[in-house]
């Protein structure tokens, strides 16, 4: 007899099972997470638990490499109620551009693993629906 609720177990592709993985290296998480399992057998709460550790580990990972500094659009919000080819609107030029700088690199990154973390998501919802 089965259990009611429980979902019958499931296997990964070890394709799926090794981005999850990369993707938990590229966030920090660390090494004896349960995020780095073989996931041999899955079922629906252990599905629904790598979901939730990765989206985690992304928000832990937005939150501490984010880098700080000043807000690029209040900084631009401010330029714009300046007037314009004055020493306060040059200085507000270069406080754009350095916060964009240091802000850029980290955008640009954080979209890759965004990318990389819907796909994963999506794969995993799909296994969800199978079950």
């Amino acid at each position: 007899m089965t259990d009611v609720g429980t979902s019958p177990p499931a296997t990964l592709d070890e394709s799926l099972v090794n981005r999850i993985h990369e993707l938990a290296r590229a966030l920090g998480v660390p090494s004896d997470s349960f995020l780095f399992s073989d996931f041999a057998v899955v079922d629906a709460d252990l599905l629904r638990q790598i979901a939730d550790g990765l989206t985690l580990a992304f928000v832990t990972h937005c939150y501490h490499h984010h880098p700080r500094g000043e807000n690029v659009y209040e900084l631009m919000a401010l330029e714009e109620k300046t007037a314009p080819n004055t020493p306060e609107a040059a200085a507000l030029e270069a406080r754009i551009e350095e916060a964009a700088a240091a802000q850029i690199p980290f955008v640009v990154s954080v979209n890759r693993l965004l990318e990389d973390y819907y796909r994963i998501r999506c794969q995993i919802e799909a296994h969800l629906s199978a079950l």
